[in-house]
C-alpha cells in the first residue's frame, strides 16, 4: 500500500473536504492537531488496538485448533474409535480431542455445520454435501443370554423367533432401522418388550434373560470372547452395514483433522 507523504497528506485533505473539518493547524513550520484531529486520533487508537486485539485472537485461535480435534459418533463407532485415535495421539503430542457419542441424525448435521470435524456412522449417506469413506463393515447379530435354549441350535430361522421377547433401539438408531425395513416390518406380531437407547443397557439386560436383541456385532465382541453372550446364527438374514467417515464436501479441514481422517483410512478395515 502506497504509504508515500503526499499519499497520506491527500487523503487527510480528502476527509477535511468530506467532513468540511480542520484536522491540523501549522504554527511556523510545525503542524498541530486541531479538536476534530485529536479526537479523530484516539478513535484511530482505538480502532487500531481492537485490530491488533482480534489479529491475537484469530492466531491464538488458529494455534489451538491445529491441535484440537472434534468428532461425532454413533454407538458403533465408538467401538472403533478408541483405537484409531490412541495410534494416531503416538504420533501427535498435546492433542485435544473431543468426542460426541449421538445419533447418526446428529453427526450429519454437526458435520454439516462445522462443530465437529469428522463424523463415524453406521451407514452411508446420500448427500453429497458429505465426502464419505467406507472404513469398515460391520453387521447386526441376533445376541441372546448364555443359557437360552436357542444356543443349543446350529442355526434358527425368523419364524424360530416368533415367540421371543425382543430388546430394541430408540427410533431414532440405525441399527433399528436396518431391522425395521429388513424383520420387524413384516413381523407385526413379535413383541417388544424393551426398548432401550443405551447399547450397554441393552447387554446387561440381553445377560438377565429379559429377551434378545439385534445388535453390533463390534459392541459384543468382548462379550462373546467372555462367555456372557452367545451368538445365535440366523438362516438367510443379512444385517451387513457400513461403518462411515464424513467430512463437509465444502469446506477444508484443520491440518490435524486432515491428518486424522488420512490415517483412520490408511488403518482401517
Amino acid at each position: 500500500m502506497e504509504t508515500s507523504q503526499p499519499y497520506v497528506s491527500k487523503q487527510i485533505a480528502a476527509i477535511e473536504e468530506q467532513f468540511n473539518v480542520q484536522l491540523f493547524s501549522r504554527v511556523g513550520r510545525r503542524l498541530y492537531l486541531t479538536r476534530p484531529g485529536e479526537m479523530l486520533h484516539q478513535h484511530t487508537k482505538v480502532m487500531m488496538e481492537s485490530l491488533k486485539n482480534a489479529e491475537d485472537m484469530l492466531l491464538s485461535t488458529a494455534s489451538l485448533s491445529r491441535k484440537r480435534l472434534r468428532i461425532a459418533t454413533t454407538t458403533t463407532g465408538m467401538y472403533m474409535l478408541p483405537e484409531w485415535l490412541a495410534d494416531f495421539n503416538g504420533k501427535v503430542t498435546d492433542m485435544e480431542t473431543t468426542v460426541l457419542v449421538t445419533s447418526g441424525d446428529e453427526v450429519e448435521q454437526r458435520v454439516l455445520s462445522g462443530d465437529v470435524d469428522l463424523g463415524f456412522v453406521a451407514y452411508r449417506p446420500r448427500s453429497r454435501s458429505f465426502v464419505v469413506r467406507v472404513l469398515a463393515e460391520d453387521s447386526l447379530v441376533l445376541a441372546v443370554q448364555k443359557s437360552h435354549p436357542l444356543t443349543t441350535r446350529s442355526f434358527v430361522k425368523l419364524d424360530d423367533l416368533n415367540k421371543e421377547q425382543f430388546i430394541v433401539r430408540g427410533p431414532e438408531s440405525a441399527s433399528r432401522a436396518l431391522t425395521e425395513k429388513r424383520i420387524f416390518q413384516n413381523r407385526s406380531d413379535w413383541r417388544f418388550r424393551l426398548q432401550i437407547n443405551h447399547i450397554d443397557a441393552i447387554k446387561c439386560s440381553i445377560e438377565e434373560g429379559l429377551g434378545i436383541s439385534f445388535i453390533s456385532k463390534r459392541a459384543i465382541d468382548r462379550e462373546l470372547q467372555s462367555g456372557t453372550l452367545t451368538l445365535v446364527p440366523l438362516d438367510g438374514v443379512d444385517l451387513r452395514r457400513s461403518i462411515c467417515m464424513l467430512t463437509n464436501a465444502h469446506q477444508s479441514g484443520s491440518q490435524i483433522a486432515i491428518r486424522m481422517a488420512k490415517h483412520i483410512a490408511n488403518h482401517a478395515m
